[in-house]
């Protein structure tokens, strides 16, 4: 018996040496939610005068005729293409726990640039694509802008979000985003508008309408926060119970917020709610749609129009040679109601 017990510690430790031993990942900390009534940065910013068209990008057909600074800093200087993601957007952008690789429709977009740039296939572990984690909060100061370098001299706090040439994470194109941060934007790559995610056994609200008095979760800084907040004085000024606005640095903890009861409802584009969904079956995506639609587009600094032109020639391909739409059907085929792919529109 003795032995017998030998023998079988001797087999445990041998098989404890061969085990697999995951590696720890950070724990996740509990969302911010900003204050009941808060202001949305979205819509601090004061109207720019004879603000552009944002929905008017840059034509491709120009690239070979004008400057290329940013595409030879990015290919012969950096040597690298730095691209702000997010690693929690279901189906846009999201990191697996088991390889930890991101994946998602806009991760296939953000290869299919990499390897257009560098003239050869990219991939997942190739040091060229860099993909940087963005918060949906502070994705937009990443740019290196006029605007953002003055926005850093008085938050200091900026100055630990990382620099990126791109950022590919759902960004609305919105003339106030161009104006206020010193943006471009590609042509536009999606098309959506927003809906409402409730838990099962409370579709009792079919609209925002629905929801007076209670708490509504956006991402702050996104358009969604900004129409919660309309929404909301809409209503107090018709004398209507107004909805509450709950905001937090990212659109994704606010799923975590309506598993716990903290909130009852998420508004954003019906597109990311699905992947709410998907993540949780308990949760349902409500039959409203907001009346207004809205175009998802590439952000990159005013500084660099040549990378803009190409990252829009990239595009052009993708829509011409399918893979764009392959890739929409493939990572959205469960969204109720979507809207095509939109057509790209150049100013010159």
């Amino acid at each position: 018996m003795r032995g017998f017990l030998v023998v079988l510690v001797a087999v445990l430790t041998l098989s404890g040496c061969g085990a697999v031993v995951p590696t720890p990942r950070p724990p996740r900390e509990r969302p911010v939610v900003l204050p009941e009534g808060y202001i949305d940065p979205a819509t601090t910013f004061p109207p720019a005068p004879d603000c552009p068209t944002p929905d008017l990008s840059l034509n491709p057909a120009w690239l070979a005729a004008g400057s290329k600074l940013a595409l030879n800093r990015i290919r012969h200087g950096n040597e690298r293409l730095v691209v702000g993601v997010s690693q929690t957007a279901s189906l846009f952008s999201s990191r697996s726990l088991g390889t930890g690789e991101l994946s998602g429709f806009e991760v296939d977009i953000a290869r299919r640039i990499a390897s257009e740039l560098f003239g050869e296939p990219i991939r997942s572990d190739d040091p060229r694509l860099r993909l940087v984690d963005m918060p949906t909060g502070g994705r937009l100061y990443s740019l290196n802008t006029t605007q953002n370098d003055a926005a850093r001299e008085h938050r200091p706090e900026l100055d630990e979000i990382p620099t990126v040439d791109l950022v590919i994470s759902n960004v609305k194109i919105s003339c106030t985003r161009a104006s206020s941060y010193g943006l471009l934007f590609s042509a536009p790559y999606l098309s959506t508008n927003a809906g409402l995610l409730v838990r099962r056994g409370d579709q009792g609200a079919l609209s925002p309408g629905g929801l007076g008095g209670r708490k509504v979760c956006s991402g702050t800084g996104t358009t969604d926060s900004s129409e919660m907040i309309e929404i909301r004085d809409q209503q107090s000024g018709a004398g209507k119970p107004p909805v509450i606005p709950v905001s937090v640095a990212d659109t994704s903890d606010c799923l975590m917020l309506l598993q716990r009861g903290v909130v009852d409802a998420i508004y954003s584009d019906i597109l990311v709610l699905e992947g709410f969904r998907l993540q949780d079956p308990t949760t349902v995506l409500l039959p409203y749609r907001s009346p207004g639609t809205s175009e998802t587009g590439i952000a990159m600094s005013d500084r660099d129009s040549d990378l803009v032109r190409f990252v829009n020639g990239v595009l052009d391909e993708m829509r011409a040679d399918g893979s764009l739409a392959a890739a929409y059907d493939r990572w959205f085929a469960t969204v109720p109601d979507r809207l095509p792919i939109p057509v790209a529109r150049y100013s010159d």
